[in-house]
């Protein structure tokens, strides 16, 4: 009898529901109703309580007590305030954005904006908004938040992405004809090639080899101001914090691209179509990364996967190219550090490597 199948006594029971970060809006609150909410047949139904069909998800949520209040939020914010500046609460508040852990974010504003400000509220947003932009995040994302008219009024969040140096472009071509003009033969080798291939938007990936003290970031530094100066967008990341420093932007991979920390042959970069983050990818010319051997192979294809994925709806978009059509340069030296496998055998350290990668052959 232990091996006859029998049809599920209970009723209305879930078998599996597949995970949505918190940070996926009405999708989360939907996937936290469905655990609940019982006999639905609509979606109507699902933000049905006690008789009432609310307008969100969200709100039906925090109807059912789903959801805890922001008091911890506000009482954070109020001690603050007794002795910090309100500079520093702004960057409180930034930070509690950024982490999603505040069910209602307007009202939170609403009860502390006092603590906030030292100047009128469209100028304290406009800094708010300046403590986002950084992080990749902006204003327009939180719904919740009052004021949309005056959200929208204020500088576009992409652009600060578009300025990444504080030079017109005059002074960066001018910057760029006195770093390319000291360039040895190698690297006016590489400089020719990548260059061609950004000005032709000819999609490309290629790898800069070169010891400690080869100037490769004397390289970096000359490729960025030249198609910066003609105003295309350049991404320089570093795989860790150290070299960065020595970049442009100072942004590492992970920071920039969202690449997980552990990865694994399934692994993707969390970057959802739409986003301002997502617009930057569209727009950039060129991605410069540097030491590039220090990470699992994973990582650069969790990359692919991604950029294909956010490039999908581009004008001429092609498939079956290289990271949605994007020309991608890393760089560094392979008699460095590889990555880290923890108890990893010589092999699996080497199958690690980026020289083990499916897209090697095409670099």
């Amino acid at each position: 009898m232990g091996h006859i199948w029998k049809p599920r006594k209970q009723r209305h029971v879930i078998g599996r529901l597949t995970h949505i970060p918190h940070s996926h809006g009405e999708e989360y609150y939907l996937r936290l109703l469905l655990n609940y909410q019982k006999r639905c047949q609509s979606f109507a139904d699902i933000r049905s309580v006690g008789g009432v069909v609310y307008d969100t998800f969200k709100e039906a949520c925090y109807a059912l007590g789903l959801l805890q209040d922001d008091r911890e939020f506000i009482d954070a914010i109020n001690e603050a305030s007794s002795w910090a500046s309100p500079n520093y609460i702004r960057r409180l508040f930034a930070m509690l954005l950024m982490s999603n852990n505040m069910v209602c974010p307007d009202m939170v504003w609403e009860q502390c904006f006092e603590r906030f400000v030292d100047e009128i509220k469209s100028t304290t947003l406009t800094k708010i908004k300046k403590l986002l932009q950084p992080n990749g995040r902006t204003l327009v994302e939180f719904t919740d938040m009052p004021f949309p008219n005056l959200v929208d009024s204020i500088e576009p969040p992409d652009t600060f992405f578009f300025h990444e140096l504080n030079f017109n472009k005059t002074e960066l071509a001018s910057i760029s004809v006195n770093l390319v003009s000291r360039l040895n033969r190698d690297q006016c080798v590489a400089y020719d090639t990548i260059f061609n291939a950004v000005s032709r938007d000819i999609c490309g990936f290629f790898f800069v080899y070169g010891s400690g003290g080869t100037r490769k970031t004397f390289l970096w530094n000359a490729i960025f101001a030249s198609i910066r100066s003609k105003d295309y967008i350049v991404l320089n990341v570093a795989s860790n914090g150290i070299v960065a420093l020595f970049l442009p932007n100072r942004r590492t991979s992970h920071s920039r691209f969202k690449v997980p920390l552990n990865v694994n042959q399934d692994s993707i970069c969390n970057i959802r179509q739409g986003t301002l983050l997502a617009h930057l990818i569209s727009s950039a010319k060129l991605i410069i990364w540097d030491e590039a051997p220090m990470l699992n192979k994973f990582c650069f294809e969790a990359l692919d996967k991604c950029f294909k994925d956010v490039l999908h709806f581009d004008h001429g978009y092609n498939p079956n190219t290289l990271f949605g059509e994007k020309v991608v340069v890393l760089g560094s030296d392979f008699r460095q550090i590889l990555p880290v496998i923890p108890r990893g055998s010589r092999e699996e350290i080497v199958h690690a490597c980026i020289n083990a990668l499916y897209l090697w052959q095409s670099c």
